[in-house]
């Protein structure tokens, strides 16, 4: 699909403060955030939004709920033209996944969404919902922006939730067993309503809906610590092991003196500590990509080397970020104090020189509609470095020549 948005609409009112908004409401307390003046075109169809959950690399869900809104069923995609003529009229939801990787319009609207770093973003899942239609009274661990489409729907915000909040998921999903109403809302178009992480909240849909939800990635801190321990891991091997740190005769044949335990964890510490381990782990995992990028062509022999694609490039091509993927990257100083700088893109890091700096920023900006800028493109002319890290990224499926 290539639903078009233009740079000019936005979907945040000239009035949304974003200093104060992250001061303010930023991961504290939720915030509705009403459209005012500004129209809003849903840039998605229900039926194309179907459309999308019919095919098999595109995550999707069909959720049910009875008359009595007690009990709810859940079904995997993909789906088939039966399973949505086989639907009642009311009482159901759809929810497909990045449906910014798959329609522009949806994707444009990332780019209201720059007060945030692009690499905390994980995707826009769309739900369409018949009246009545929702997924249940649950809470996310996530930051999440519920952008409101066509319809309205009614939104119930409750209590602070953690990993001890009792949960049923017999259905599949994530409910909570005792949802507490706090507050209450109405939606209608282009209307807001930011949640922060762990509020409990239940949105009923008011007739036909559609609902952006604009999510966030946060790994667990058992995530980010397992993670971390895998790259050192990575790093040791079998002729690597405990020695003793002061050796001496015993106090006690049974005793473990207290040098031992000081000495491993200061060598834990070290191994788990450095900095360029930590920042090997959380760039590469937070631009992984949500579904793996295919590069163009159909076999190995379709990679590009620089002389190929610098030819390309003087021919008149054009270079496109392939939708969905991901980029972000790390400039600080090396040991020597000079400016090291890492990139990170759909998972792969790279080591750069300050001569890709310009593209790595444009890169990592919000957006893929456009090309990379001529500016670009004449660096590279001259610039050995970029353009092999433009055809790497070519390569691996994360631009697009065109």
């Amino acid at each position: 699909m290539n639903n078009e948005q233009t740079d000019s609409e936005s979907i945040l009112p000239e009035s949304f403060d974003r200093r104060q908004f992250l001061a303010e409401y930023w991961q504290k307390k939720p915030l509705l955030i009403r459209a005012g003046a500004l129209s809003f075109l849903d840039p998605v169809t229900p039926e194309e939004l179907a459309g999308l959950a019919c095919e098999p690399g595109v995550e999707s869900r069909l959720i049910q709920v009875n008359e009595s809104q007690t009990k709810w069923s859940m079904r995997q995609g993909p789906f088939d033209d039966e399973d949505f003529l086989s639907l009642p009229q009311s009482n159901y939801s759809l929810l497909v996944q990045a449906v910014d990787q798959w329609v522009d319009g949806v994707s444009a609207m990332l780019g209201d969404f720059d007060f945030v770093p692009g690499w905390r973003v994980d995707d826009i899942m769309v739900s369409y919902a018949t009246d009545q239609g929702n997924v249940g009274p649950h809470f996310d661990y996530y930051d999440v922006f519920l952008i409101q489409g066509m319809g309205q729907k009614r939104w119930q915000l409750g209590q602070r939730c953690d990993a001890l909040t009792p949960i049923d998921q017999s259905s599949g999903l994530r409910l909570l067993k005792d949802f507490k109403a706090v507050d209450e809302y109405t939606v209608s178009p282009g209307d807001i309503l930011y949640i922060p992480p762990g509020l409990a909240h239940y949105g009923v849909a008011v007739g036909p809906s559609i609902t952006y939800s604009v999510g966030f990635r946060a790994p667990s801190w058992s995530e980010i610590l397992s993670g971390v321990v895998d790259q050192a891991l990575d790093d040791l091997n079998e002729d690597q092991r405990y020695t003793d740190p002061q050796p001496s005769l015993p106090r006690h044949y049974g005793e473990i003196p207290v040098e031992v335990i000081s000495d491993l964890q200061q060598k834990l510490t070290t191994l788990l500590t450095q900095p360029e381990r930590i920042r090997q782990w959380f760039g590469q995992t937070m631009t992984a990509p949500r579904y793996p990028l295919e590069p163009d062509g159909d076999d190995d022999s379709a990679a590009i080397t620089i002389d190929a694609l610098r030819h390309q490039l003087e021919q008149g091509m054009e270079i496109y970020k392939v939708p969905g993927a991901r980029f972000a990257y790390y400039a600080g100083k090396d040991a020597g104090n000079a400016r090291s700088i890492e990139f990170f893109a759909d998972g792969v890091s790279y080591s750069c020189n300050e001569n890709c700096l310009l593209l790595l920023q444009t890169l990592s900006a919000p957006g893929y509609l456009m090309p990379l800028p001529e500016s670009i493109k004449n660096h590279a002319f001259s610039d050995d470095s970029t353009l092999q890290l433009l055809a790497d990224l070519y390569n691996q499926g994360s631009l697009t020549l065109d």
